[in-house]
């Protein structure tokens, strides 16, 4: 199990209450990650129309199986989650107790599947990175990409002692609600911001000077089309969706370059 970074919660009463978190309905289809012996599962399947439960190691995938019989609601899939999510669809609701190694790929492919609601067991640094506010020493390209689609937030912290094996790190439990909006995630757009995330505590018009010269923009069209007040701002401190709308407008002036349609 500690080869394959797996530390299984060990408090039912905590396992209760994720369950609780993700306000399970009979409609619901959930995504767990790292299932375990089924432990969660069978909580998750009492409660909602279908689980999918996603568990590596093999060895407990078959006690999660003989504990799992009964449920007819329950896909079981053994693999590596970020091998097998090509094969995942339909899920709108995640509670899960992933492997922390996995934590930040993991978190990416969620976001962009963009279900309702998120419960996730994470490290408590990684945590603190999720629902950390722009301007914050922890607000990372991660932080942007959570709070860009997801109100987020830390809803209980988890000591170590209830693990087994107990992790060298506390833990805690996060909840991510997705935001009702019209943003759909733009591949471009997210590849734009992560470039600038490589210089977050750099002027926003430091950063785009780099990408305009990949992107072979003159950047003379970038300054006429965003504000001074934005350009002067720094990477980190600017608000998600004000920055994710930024990019929009930088892929416009590239696709217009394109067309030749820019002014000359």
């Amino acid at each position: 199990m500690k080869k394959l970074g797996q530390h299984f919660l060990v408090d039912y009463q905590l396992l209760d209450r994720l369950v609780e978190y993700g306000q399970i309905l009979d409609k619901d289809v959930v995504l767990e990650v790292g299932a375990g012996t089924g432990e969660l599962t069978w909580r998750l399947a009492e409660r909602a129309g279908r689980v999918i439960a996603v568990e590596i190691d093999e060895k407990l995938v078959e006690e999660a199986s003989r504990k799992l019989s009964k449920y007819s609601n329950v896909e079981l899939i053994t693999g590596d989650i970020l091998k097998v999510k090509h094969k995942i669809r339909g899920f709108n609701k995640v509670v899960s107790n992933p492997p922390y190694q996995i934590s930040t790929k993991l978190m990416h492919w969620l976001i962009m599947s963009l279900p309702e609601r998120i419960v996730l067991t994470l490290q408590k640094d990684f945590a603190l990175k999720i629902t950390s506010p722009p301007g914050s020493k922890k607000y990372v390209y991660t932080s942007f990409l959570a709070n860009l689609f997801y109100k987020c937030r830390i809803i209980e912290d988890v000591p170590r002692n209830l693990f087994k094996p107990m992790p060298k790190v506390d833990s805690a439990v996060i909840l991510m609600e997705r935001i009702d909006g019209e943003v759909i995630p733009g591949e471009e757009e997210l590849k734009l911001v992560k470039i600038l995330f490589t210089q977050k505590t750099k002027k926003l018009r430091n950063t785009l000077k780099t990408v305009s010269e990949r992107l072979q923009l003159s950047f003379r069209e970038i300054e006429e089309n965003i504000s001074e007040e934005l350009l002067n701002e720094r990477v980190y401190r600017i608000e998600p969706l004000r920055l994710y709308k930024c990019m929009e407008t930088v892929i416009q002036l590239t696709a217009k370059m394109a067309n030749g349609n820019l002014n000359t």
